[in-house]
């Protein structure tokens, strides 16, 4: 048994010494959530009664492996600038490459990502499930669940018998981002920041806790729809709805969802074509957020470019996928667990099907009905189980075994934390059963 499966055995079995407090305590911990600023289109963030665990030795190897991974995605980003033919590969619309090719990847190569993996708490094995770098999200949920927990005596019990730490998300994203625009703008002028999405679309309550944190570390900023912004061509400056000069922008805003609202968002580009203000990040990152990305990482001409070291690191980590073709239905009808269908270019596992998830009956639907264009063929991998306290598949509480999803919030390539999910059903998502963990990092 590792020492994360003797932490976790150790903390149901004190979770389980009173099973009176325990359900008093997890229904304590759902209506703090309910009242909580982790609110998203109206529903609250469901979680379980245990946190989840983490060694500071596995975060540790969390944190190298970034640095590997993206030593490998910045070979392939600057490729895809110099070399029109590793371009085509992309397969992006003439406006996406545009908006690609004007930003500058050197000012920093990913600002804000969150790398999510499937990870074998006892073989120390993980593959790579998603890259988030437009809209890397979550962070106040895992603030906010942290602090739902000190209702768990559990929880503070074992903090109290173990050398622990929360992942802090928010000072260093303020840090970060001052940091890139120092060095793009040779300045060492605070910046005036606009955190921007479409407000529809976006987690609103976050983008005002990270105002709050963008204020009380002496840098002005403010929430707004990227539709309210306004450019002045003559001074060639952005302003918010308030009037005020922006000088950096924290985008939020996804390049799928701006591309589908392209006439709306004017003012925005105009200012990011004529460099009039700074977008953190710029639209480089969509080479990494678009699925296709896995793809991307097989391919022949990727692998030319990597050492050997890290052409087994994509080996070992990146699921096999390819194009999803007309020639590859029989195969994925004849071994329905062993795979899953993925559209190139969507968030919140929208248009994702997982055999695993389907009867036979029902997966030869999906797989008749899905389009072949816009969609990609990958290996299923079969998230780790862990046992935990919560709601069931009946909605009622006890002990229950749940699927497990790891992310690593990476901020200008230094990992800064981690994010946890987990859910009933091997596809982890808001769609299904989904449920997010708080994350404790236990010192050994």
């Amino acid at each position: 048994m590792t020492d994360l499966q003797k932490l976790n055995q150790a903390y149901l079995e004190a979770s389980a010494a009173d099973p009176t407090r325990l359900a008093r305590e997890f229904d304590a911990i759902t209506e703090y959530m309910k009242a909580s600023t982790a609110i998203h289109h109206g529903e609250y963030v469901r979680t379980c009664y245990e946190p989840k665990l983490f060694t500071e030795k596995i975060f540790a190897r969390f944190a190298e492996d970034i640095r590997i991974l993206y030593g490998i995605l910045d070979k392939v980003i600057h490729c895809y600038y110099r070399d029109p033919d590793y371009r085509k590969l992309f397969g992006f619309d003439a406006l996406t490459e545009e908006l690609i090719l004007r930003a500058n990847p050197d000012v920093s190569l990913l600002p804000m990502a969150r790398i999510d993996f499937f990870y074998n708490e006892e073989t120390g094995a993980y593959k790579y499930c998603e890259f988030n770098t437009d809209g890397t999200s979550a962070m106040n949920e895992d603030r906010e669940l942290n602090l739902g927990q000190q209702l768990s005596t559990v929880y503070r019990d074992f903090r109290e018998e173990h050398v622990t730490r929360t992942c802090e998300l928010f000072d260093s994203w303020v840090r970060t981002l001052c940091a890139v625009y120092r060095r793009a703008r040779h300045t060492q002028q605070v910046p005036y920041v606009a955190i921007v999405d479409f407000m529809d679309c976006g987690t609103v309550n976050e983008f005002e806790v990270f105002q709050g944190y963008f204020i009380q570390n002496g840098v002005p900023a403010e929430v707004c729809d990227l539709r309210d912004l306004r450019y002045d061509e003559k001074k060639k400056e952005l302003y918010g709805p308030g009037g005020h000069k922006i000088d950096a922008i924290y985008r939020r805003a996804v390049t799928s969802d701006i591309l589908e609202r392209y006439d709306s968002c004017g003012a925005l580009l105009q200012a990011v074509r004529e460099d009039a203000v700074l977008l953190v990040g710029d639209f480089h990152t969509q080479l990494v957020h678009n699925k296709t990305i896995f793809r991307i990482l097989h391919e022949p001409q990727t692998q030319t470019l990597l050492t050997v070291e890290e052409q087994a690191f994509v080996q070992a980590h990146v699921p096999l996928t390819k194009t999803y073709t007309a020639q590859d239905r029989d195969r994925v009808l004849a071994e329905k667990d062993s795979w899953i269908l993925k559209p190139l270019d969507s968030y919140a596992s929208r248009g994702v099907h997982a055999g695993v998830e389907s009867t036979q009956e029902e997966w030869e639907q999906i797989v008749r009905q899905t389009p072949l264009q816009g969609y990609l063929l990958q290996e299923f991998y079969r998230p780790y189980v862990t046992e935990n306290y919560g709601l069931g598949p009946d909605d009622t509480f006890g002990k229950n075994r749940y699927y497990n999803l790891t992310g690593v919030y990476v901020y200008d390539g230094v990992a800064q934390g981690i994010y946890s999910r987990v859910s009933l059903s091997p596809i982890i998502s808001s769609q299904y059963s989904e449920k997010t963990l708080p994350t404790l990092l236990v010192a050994e």
